[in-house]
């Protein structure tokens, strides 16, 4: 699943890039103290909000928005700018329809691919490395510190909101209405957060416009870091949430160096 995320999202960049070939890149953004209030204000009322009365409906309505928008940039790059708006409402319709763990995946491949190709496409290479490692600390003190990602892990899971994947033990598990399965997670189910995700992919689509090849080779360090952090999870004594970012990020970045090192 994270494979075929990193292929199509990397297929959606190069065909995005080569629309927008005239478009400006993004530039490294520079924060004032006023908008590093804002954006921890913002991120603060995300987090409160979805442990209050109201966090179910903000949690679902977060979540929609997120696999809207990102089936939709996948239809207007693959198939036709008109059918995008219908394309996420039909994959809605099914996600609601079909509850089962096998559509919920396959709808999370589709939406992260085109949110994390849209925005590498629209950054530097260098905003995405700043980015990969910021994000990567952050994941570290939210998880293993302040632990508040794990409490909003927690909130997602409780209003039956999974923004990301969710992994059988077994194939026949894919089956499973995504409802029954949440009383398994951390048993037979396992969770990997979108975050995790969509940020290598983003990383990777960011170095499009300059090479292909070093797309394809971050996007494939990714997969091999995705491996290490699956052999850190299992080789742990106890069960726990882990940051799976960390990881993921390091090898993104072994593997720019090694396409820069070779100068592909």
């Amino acid at each position: 699943m994270f494979g075929a995320t990193i292929i199509i999202g990397l297929a959606a960049a190069y065909r995005y890039a080569i629309q927008l070939s005239s478009a400006p890149i993004i530039q490294a953004p520079t924060f004032s103290f006023g908008q590093m209030v804002f954006l921890a204000a913002a991120i603060s009322f995300f987090v409160l909000a979805a442990k209050g009365r109201w966090g179910k409906y903000v949690i679902w309505t977060f979540f929609v928005i997120v696999i809207w928008s990102g089936v939709q940039v996948l239809s207007d790059i693959f198939i036709r700018s008109s059918l995008g708006i219908f394309s996420g409402i039909l994959v809605l319709t099914l996600f609601f329809s079909w509850r089962s763990v096998l559509m919920h995946d396959l709808t999370m491949i589709l939406a992260l691919a085109g949110i994390g190709a849209t925005i590498g496409t629209a950054i530097t290479p260098t905003v995405g490395i700043i980015a990969l490692i910021a994000l990567s600390f952050y994941d570290i003190i939210a998880v293993y510190r302040t632990r508040h990602m794990v409490r909003l892990a927690e909130g997602m899971l409780k209003a039956g909101a999974v923004s990301g994947f969710i992994i059988p033990q077994d194939t026949k598990g894919f089956l499973t209405d995504r409802r029954l399965a949440r009383p398994h997670f951390g048993d037979k189910f396992m969770i990997l957060g979108s975050g995790d995700v969509v940020f290598p992919l983003i990383f990777a689509a960011s170095l499009m416009r300059q090479s292909l090849a070093e797309a394809v080779i971050v996007g494939t360090f990714s997969v091999i870091g995705l491996l290490l952090t699956h052999l850190l999870f299992v080789g742990q004594e106890k069960r726990r949430a882990m940051a799976a970012l960390p990881p993921i990020a390091t090898m993104c970045l072994i593997g720019y160096l090694i396409a820069l090192l070779f100068n592909l």
